[in-house]
């Protein structure tokens, strides 16, 4: 399913844009996490957190939490990908970091009510802005494409 807002090409059952957070369909609902009853509005786009509108911060046409921490992270870094579990992320963190590529991992499946409100791959991998290309071609060696978030409209 395309978004309207970024162009990226998300998984035909995502609820919420991989890239950006908003949400993709109208008629489906999800509760914030931090009000109960209130409509999720978007997904932090750093660590999968249901927000509403009151909770969101919006910054550059990305959702994000009310951790300042978050809005704050990307500008030092980018979404590079996403995986399904934590240890495929600790892997890859780990392989980008030996290869001096200063990588973070979050994970989406902390909160309360989740789903997979993306896709299957709830576990997001950001690396430091300068280091994206190297990144990518480390990635792109290891054989793991579909790991990638293309900005363009591809994931």
């Amino acid at each position: 399913m395309m978004c309207l807002r970024c162009h990226l090409s998300n998984s035909e059952d995502a609820l919420f844009c991989a890239a950006c957070g908003h949400g993709l369909r109208a008629h489906d609902v999800v509760e914030c996490e931090n009000h109960s009853g209130t409509i999720a509005i978007g997904i932090c786009v750093v660590c999968g957190k249901p927000v509403c509108g009151d909770c969101s911060v919006a910054r550059e046409n990305k959702v994000y939490c009310d951790d300042v921490m978050h809005s704050q992270l990307t500008a030092a870094y980018t979404k590079l990908g996403a995986v399904a579990t934590e240890f495929e992320a600790d892997m890859l963190v780990k392989n980008l970091s030996l290869n001096g590529v200063p990588a973070l991992q979050y994970s989406a499946k902390r909160f309360s009510q989740f789903c997979f409100f993306t896709d299957d791959r709830s576990v997001s991998i950001f690396v430091k802005n300068e280091s994206i290309d190297e990144a990518r071609r480390l990635i792109e060696e290891m054989d793991l494409e579909e790991f990638l978030i293309h900005e363009s409209g591809q994931s």
